[in-house]
């Protein structure tokens, strides 16, 4: 038997500043997941990434002849690209298996089955445990109704399987089947390479243990639904069975050095060990910063660390609940310029309370920090978030959205989606186009004898003069 697993084509969005969000440059670590799973029953895989493919049409075409069943990972601001790729999969075959899984479909269990009306399944959270029940089902050993996270059609009406349930041990989980997208070559930021190719991904834990306000969290749906974290000594196999085929591999944790115990656990058996693949933290908390243990993720090849640092004022960070001061911010961000990491951070504007008066505080602070990559935003309200929960009970009409920009206009902040936009913009640029931001990334260019952020910054520098031509 065979399962084919898609990536659906992205959606062309405005570009962003170095694109860093767009999916092409990530490999589908869930399907990764997923693949692992039915690899280890037995099932032959197969994973096709629309999001690279040149020809996207033949290639789904020739592999759905030899395929059993379709998975395809469903994200609530692209539902309409899978929506099409689901039709072109059931004018093929009309009796193929089509299950969905992802975001949208955990968000929405019952309306993705409405949104993308050629599914038969869809999977709610996480899937390596379901997708063996699923092709169980398909083998005839399994009932539908049997199966835990579901939810499927039976004559023409949408049903429920059984409650979902978290998995807690994630070592039980099988490594990423990196070698179903090997094919593909990821990392890359406008055709060059951010990273040390090859690139890959991983997870060392699953949710959070903050609860800031704008973020989108499971736990707001899910119960049971909590920060779970891998062993030290699996996270070290992982890493060590990847190092050397792979240059860089990003940890994409919400908070990877929430705990520091097993941290520095981590980091000190990678540098005992002596891995030489490059590590990018996406996601360090301000408040974890310290020298020693900054010193040891040095040592252990870490590159980049991406801060969610989302402004420059007290009073907005105090509403997000970043439980974090502007003070904590500028000390982890100078030492990790100290420590010779690419220093990223995100910023957003739009909190109900913001005014413009706040936006150029954040811009100004954003100016003032050592960072290589500053990714600006507006703010908007998302399903499964603490803001979207208080917008509904203060009878905002956005029960049915997913995703929803913090414009005035609906009552969600005090600057229209114009405004937001055009600062977000506005800020790109004063931060980029600066003689010492410039300057000071030729400098760190030299010293790291790695040209890559440069060009990239170079080709963003390009793009603003382009939009003011």
């Amino acid at each position: 038997m065979k399962f084919l697993l898609l990536r659906a084509p992205e959606r062309k969005h405005a570009a962003e500043i170095y694109s860093f969000f767009s999916p092409s440059i990530y490999p589908p670590l869930g399907l990764q997941c997923i693949g692992a799973s039915l690899e280890h029953e037995g099932c032959k895989v197969e994973i096709i990434d629309l999001c690279l493919e040149k020809n996207p049409d033949e290639n789904l075409k020739n592999s759905l002849i030899s395929s059993d069943a379709v998975g395809i990972s469903v994200y609530s601001n692209d539902y309409d690209s899978v929506l099409d790729v689901s039709n072109k999969i059931k004018e093929i075959d009309s009796d193929i298996s089509l299950i969905i899984g992802g975001p949208h479909c955990t968000f929405f269990p019952e309306k993705s089955l409405n949104d993308i009306p050629k599914a038969d399944i869809s999977v709610i959270g996480e899937g390596e445990k379901v997708i063996v029940d699923i092709y169980k089902y398909i083998h005839g050993e399994k009932n539908l109704s049997e199966i835990n996270g579901i939810y499927y059609r039976e004559n023409n009406q949408i049903k429920k399987g059984k409650p979902l349930e978290v998995i807690n041990d994630l070592d039980s989980l099988y490594f990423p089947a990196r070698h179903l997208v090997e094919k593909y070559d990821y990392g890359k930021v406008d055709n060059s390479y951010l990273y040390k190719p090859k690139f890959t991904s991983m997870i060392s834990s699953r949710g959070c243990p903050f609860k800031c306000r704008f973020c989108a969290r499971y736990g707001n749906f899910i119960e049971g639904w909590g920060f779970r974290q891998r062993s030290a000594e699996s996270v070290v196999k992982e890493i060590q069975e990847i190092d050397g085929k792979y240059g860089s591999v990003m940890i994409s944790d919400d908070c990877f050095l929430a705990d520091k115990k097993r941290s520095n656990k981590i980091l000190d058996s990678l540098i005992e060990t002596g891995t030489s693949i490059d590590l990018i933290l996406e996601g360090v908390r301000v408040d974890s910063a310290d020298i020693e243990i900054y010193k040891k993720m040095k040592k252990a090849n870490v590159k980049l660390v991406g801060y969610g640092i989302e402004s420059g004022n007290q009073d907005i960070l105090d509403f997000y609940n970043k439980k974090v001061t502007l003070d904590q911010i500028r000390a982890a961000v100078n030492l990790g310029h100290k420590m010779g990491f690419i220093t990223m951070a995100t910023f957003m504007f739009g909190a109900p309370m913001e005014t413009k008066n706040h936006v150029k505080n954040t811009i100004k602070f954003a100016c003032s920090l050592p960072l290589d990559i500053a990714i600006f935003s507006p703010l908007y309200y998302q399903i499964g978030s603490q803001l979207w929960k208080e917008s509904i009970e203060n009878k905002k009409d956005i029960k049915n959205l997913y995703s929803i920009i913090a414009d005035s206009r609906d009552g969600l902040g005090n600057l229209t989606s114009d405004e937001l936009n055009k600062y977000t913009q506005e800020a790109s640029r004063q931060f980029y186009i600066r003689p010492s931001y410039i300057l000071g990334q030729f400098y760190r260019a030299f010293v790291r004898k790695d040209f890559s952020l440069l060009k990239n910054g170079l080709k963003v520098i390009t793009s603003f003069k382009g939009e003011t031509d």
